[in-house]
């Protein structure tokens, strides 16, 4: 084990410096023997270990003496750790290139990503799994995750139409066209990252040149009291989903209802300065965030009846299943691991798009 932890050292050392080169020649030739079974070669092993407390006997000899005793055993956890280090980079740069983060458990905490929010499940790491006395678990989720990576290798070269993700139901932001081509969306009402996407579109002018549609997918929280990661996307999720049935008594927009709504949340300011969208995550309980939304759509022509017919709609099993079955588009035919994600011209990206790739 000694000679692979001094070819680990050696060859990067190489790199800076051709005086450790025809060492590191000679430790791959240990670790070739290692790797087949046979012994390695005991003078390159003693020269290693010559040189190395040879350097310090004379000034530190009680220190060289301990080394002498432990150093195979350095070497080996040298050499382990060595290893996962390198199976950990591997997989970050497996997991960058599936799903544009290096870890999908916790793709938020990834600085490589793009900006984005995170739809995983929380899993624990390594050392809080070590705590609470559960190695194996561990082991088994990243097994899990490594296979579901594994698993979507081919979906990440895939062309991606979003036609076949939408259904009769989904609105386009304008009047729909057919000489122009699908893009797709999946988003929170309370993700900020979709809410810089959605501005970043319309810097782009991008809804303009194609039928622009969307999933609604509010992420779900198990450890927030709401059950959803922002407070009110649930709410506001099931109104986007009532209004697309309900046609506003006196429409004062060419742009659809559902689609004033994301808008006026995603970029309109309330009292103060301050954004809806951080209003309705942050400050507003239940009741306020649903007399806010009926405030919106009586601005967007609905009539007081109307108001009634959405807030009865937007409680209604019809409105719930669909938003179950969104989540199933989103979880296992999409399978995303974080939002914003956005469909068009054949390429998908799980992040937010600047305005130059939108034009």
């Amino acid at each position: 084990m000694f000679c692979i932890a001094a070819f680990v050292v050696l060859f990067f050392c190489g790199i800076f410096s051709a005086a450790y080169r025809k060492l590191a020649r000679k430790a791959w030739h240990c670790v070739l023997r290692r790797i087949t079974f046979r012994p390695c070669d005991i003078n390159f092993s003693e020269e290693m270990k010559g040189k190395l407390l040879g350097k310090i006997i004379l000034t530190w000899p009680r220190l060289a003496r301990f080394l002498e005793r432990w150093i195979d055993l350095f070497a080996w956890i040298f050499a382990i750790l060595s290893v996962w280090s390198l199976a950990a980079v591997a997989l970050a740069g497996l997991n960058l290139l599936i799903y544009d983060t290096c870890d999908p458990q916790h793709s938020e905490n990834c600085s490589l990503s793009g900006e984005a929010c995170s739809i995983s499940s929380y899993v624990p790491g390594f050392w809080e799994s070590l705590r609470a006395g559960h190695p194996l678990q561990w082991v088994v989720n990243s097994a899990d995750t490594l296979g579901d990576t594994v698993r979507q290798i081919p979906a990440r070269f895939s062309t991606w139409k979003p036609e076949d993700y939408i259904s009769a139901d989904n609105t386009t932001y304008l009047k729909y066209d057919p000489a122009k081509p699908w893009a797709l969306e999946i988003i929170d009402p309370g993700c900020p990252a979709c809410a810089s996407l959605f501005a970043n579109i319309k810097t782009a002018g991008f809804e303009n040149r194609y039928n622009l549609t969307y999933i609604i997918f509010p992420i779900p929280d198990v450890t927030n009291w709401s059950g959803y990661k922002f407070i009110n996307s649930y709410l506001i999720a099931t109104y986007l989903e009532a209004m697309k049935q309900v046609v506003p008594a006196h429409p004062t927009s060419n742009v659809a209802p559902d689609w004033r709504l994301l808008e006026r949340i995603y970029t309109g300011y309330g009292a103060g300065g301050i954004k809806w969208q951080e209003r309705f995550d942050m400050s507003f309980d239940p009741d306020q965030a649903r007399r806010t939304l009926e405030q919106f759509c009586t601005e967007f022509g609905y009539s007081s009846d109307q108001l009634a017919q959405l807030a009865k709609l937007a409680a209604s099993k019809e409105v719930a299943d669909r938003l179950r079955a969104n989540s199933t588009v989103v979880r296992e035919r999409i399978r995303t691991v974080k939002i914003p994600t956005i469909m068009f011209g054949g390429r998908r990206y799980d992040r937010v798009v600047a305005p130059k790739q939108l034009k």
